[in-house]
Order: C-alpha cells, then structure tokens, then sequence
C-alpha cells in the first residue's frame, strides 16, 4: 500500500508539470497568431516592425515614435492596423517664410516651396520667383525629398515689351532687365537693339523697345561672316558685329548707306604700301699722271664707288591684289666716284748687252710676236705695201693702229729678230699685247712667241709717248 500511494504522488507532480508546459506552449502560438509585421515610414525613412498592437495609435506609441499637434498622420491615429500595414508620419518643422521682405516662421509638414507659400495664404502669379534655401524653385518641380528651411517669394513687376512696333506685356521678377526677358523667352542676340540696355536693373514696372537683330553676311578677309546686328546703317552694321574699319579699309555699300535687304556687306581690307627702290649707278674709271712711277706701272689711287640711285614707289592692295602703283620720286642718294689709277711718266734709260751688240732703250714692253710677209698676209692674195708708204720687208714691225698713230716711226729691238721700225698696222690678238715681224717671201720666219720688245732712244717728245697701253 505505501509503495502505491508512493507511485501516485510522483503521477500527480508529472502531471502538473506537463500542464504547466502545454500551457506556456498554448500561450506562445496565442502570441503568434495575433503579432502583425508593418512599416512605420517616418520623415521618409521607412523601419518594420512586428507588433500586437491593434491601432495606429498604439503601434506608434509601441515604436516610441512621439506626435506634436502639426504633425501629420497617415492612416488616422484611430485606424485599425493588420499585417503589411504601412503607417506614414511626416512630422512638422520651421520654415522661415520672406515675401516682400517680410520675414515670419511656419511650422509645416510640407516640403515643396509652393505648398508651403499656400498654406501660409500666399498665392503665386506668373512670373514670380520662388527660392528655397537660396536656390530657385520650379513651381512644376516635384516635391524635395526634405523640405527647405527658407523660403523666399519675389514679386513680378509688370513690363511693356515693345518689339518693332508690337507691344506685349511681360512679368518677371527678375533683378535684370536682360533676365526678365528670358525669363519671357526672349531670347537675346549680339546686335540686338535693346533699351534700356540687358544689364539695367529692373526696379519697377518700365517699358522695353527691342528691336532684334538681323543676319547680316560680311565678306571679310577672304571669307564670309554671318552675324546679327540692329543697324542704320552700314557703319553701326559693322561696329556692332565687332567689324569695324581699320586705316584704309573701306565697306561697300559704304559706311554711310543703309544696310542692303539682303544683308550682304563687304569689307574690303586696303593697305598701301612703299617700296624704296635703289640701282647701282656705276663708276667710270680715269687715269692720272704719277710721276714718280716708272712708265708702264700703275699704282691704285682711288678704288672708286658706286653710286645709288633711290626711287619711292607707293603701291595700293586691295584684298590682298595690288590695284594700283605709282612712283613718288627719283633722287640720287649717292654720286657715285670715279676709280683712278695711276700712270707712270718716269723715263729711265738703260742699256742692255744682246747678241746685236749694246742698245740704249727707255721702254720695255713684253709682247706676243707673230711675222708676216707679202704673201703671207692670212689673206688669199699678196701685198707688200706698208700703212706708212714703201715696201715691206725685214726691219718693218706692225703693231695695233691705236699704238700706230702715236708710235709710229720708232724704233724697237727685238731678241732674235734685231731691230725694226714701226711702219705698218695689223689686226693683232685680241686680250694681249701684239707685235708683227716684218720679212719679205724670200726671208720669211714664222714666230709665235711671247718677246720682250725694247724701244730704242732717242726718247720722242711727251705728247708722243702712249703713257698707258691698253
């Protein structure tokens, strides 16, 4: 009997134990089945959470996720949440507000400027300007993904558009005349007649007369420019496409004329240009007396120089061709100097011992010596009468008819051939200084050789003497 009641105690304690145990098991799938996995979305930032709770409320109050009376709530605080529920909380801010330079402080759960402006009770019209944090705001922008923290709204002002005649009224709130124009689509050109000027402020309503320029085609410097300009006239046309005329340079149509309905200008570059021109005017040569020379040297006295002869000449180019040239003048810009050379007119006397005997000879002279006779002429007939009258024969020498005519009738020796007389003229070589020995057909000897010819004394007076051989 105790080992009975002892076997039903230790029953009892394992059964409680397993009724305790199903019970926690019981209490966990109970937790199970009624826990919910949401989204809480809060300024944009998105968390889950698993939660038992059963509202919006008291989800948010589980997440720790504390409300002010501007924040706003999606879905309502009272909305019943289940499982994949998405709960959105944008939670309200400052934003600093300036319109017409007056400044006051919204709190708001907006984040697009325009929204902001609109729950404040501020309208926007067209051609405001709408900033936020100091950068400009589309109207059409979607919304920031966090709102600004200044917002400021700069009023239009009206503006009276006059183009060519046409008027059309224009808002902007632009700091710039130039800017409330392309804030209109307008938009602006080098060239464009414009007043008051792009770069006037714009402070209240005011008046515009634009005038847009029109294409223009100047042919410059070889090539063709397309520009635009508002011009009267050529001249503007050109000074407003940066163009303008440089020296010379001129425009057709010109300057003055009014700018052709085609738009065609050209310019034409013109530049005029001065050659200096010089020739050599050559020297002449002279001689003069040198006394102390001996007869037949030379000596240098003046080398001489050339002379300069200068002219101006101007020449006119157009587009690079030369279209005209004329001469300004002649001068001569240097005399030009005469070499000179002087001659010996020293006679000294010497002798000299040859195989003929002694001779006395006051010239000496080295020549190339040819013979000739009657017959032997270098012609095809025989003739033995003498320049001087007589008959040719040995002791008769030929020279130039230039030597001729001062020296004829002297005498000269001659190694090899003896002494003659200078009674004949010939044709001589041309470049060297010439003599012909004179023989009969009978005694005839041909030389070709170079000699040295001596003039025998007495001296002939100075008016006779040929100074200078040539």
């Amino acid at each position: 009997m105790p080992r009975w009641s002892a076997f039903l105690g230790s029953h009892r304690t394992l059964v409680r134990f397993l009724v305790g145990v199903l019970g926690l098991a019981g209490l966990a799938l109970i937790g199970l089945a009624t826990s919910k996995s949401i989204s809480i979305v809060l300024d944009g930032q998105a968390a889950s959470l698993r939660t038992h709770a059963q509202t919006v409320s008291s989800a948010l109050r589980e997440a720790g996720v504390t409300l002010s009376d501007a924040d706003r709530v999606r879905p309502a605080l009272d909305a019943a949440i289940t499982s994949g529920s998405v709960i959105e909380v944008q939670r309200a801010r400052n934003v600093q507000l300036e319109v017409d330079g007056s400044l006051s402080i919204v709190r708001t759960t907006f984040r697009h400027p325009a929204d902001i402006l609109a729950e404040a009770g501020w309208a926007i019209y067209p051609g405001d300007r709408v900033w936020a944090d100091g950068l400009p705001s589309a109207a059409e922008a979607g919304a920031p993904t966090s709102g600004p923290s200044r917002v400021r709204l700069e009023r239009s002002i009206a503006v009276s558009l006059n183009e060519r005649g046409a008027r059309r009224p224009l808002a902007s709130a632009a700091a710039t005349i130039g800017e409330a124009l392309w804030d209109s689509g307008v938009t602006l050109r080098a060239g464009d007649d414009l007043v008051p000027g792009p770069g006037s402020p714009l402070t209240g309503p005011t008046g515009i007369a634009y005038t847009p320029a029109q294409p223009l085609d100047v042919t410059v410097d070889g090539r063709t420019l397309t520009t635009y300009a508002a011009p009267r006239s050529v001249g503007e046309a050109l000074a407003q496409a940066g163009l303008g005329l440089i020296g010379m340079d001129r425009a057709v149509p010109g300057l003055s004329e009014n700018v052709p309905t085609d738009g065609k200008i050209q310019v034409v570059r013109v530049r005029e240009d001065v050659d200096l021109r010089q020739e050599l005017i050559p020297f002449t040569s002279s001689f003069e007396a040198a006394p102390e020379l001996e007869i037949d040297r030379q000596q240098l006295v003046d080398t001489g120089a050339e002379g300069i002869r200068a002219e101006r000449v101007r020449i006119r180019v157009e587009d690079g061709v030369e279209v005209s040239r004329f001469s300004e003048g002649e001068w001569i810009a240097q005399e030009p100097r005469p070499r000179v050379m002087g001659y010996g007119t020293k006679i000294v006397v010497r002798t000299l011992t040859t195989a003929d005997g002694t001779i006395e000879y006051w010239r000496a002279v080295t020549m190339y010596a040819t013979s000739y006779s009657p017959c032997r002429l270098g012609t095809n007939y025989c003739n033995a009468n003498l320049a001087s009258g007589g008959t040719l024969q040995r002791g008769i020498v030929a020279v130039l008819l230039r030597w001729y005519r001062s020296m004829r009738g002297m005498y000269v020796y001659v190694p090899g051939y003896g002494t003659g007389r200078i009674a004949d003229t010939g044709g001589g070589i041309p470049g060297r200084y010439w003599i012909d020995l004179g023989y009969s057909d009978d005694d005839y000897v041909s030389w070709h050789n170079w000699v040295t010819v001596y003039f025998l004394t007495p001296v002939p007076p100075e008016g006779l003497i040929q100074w200078v051989l040539d």
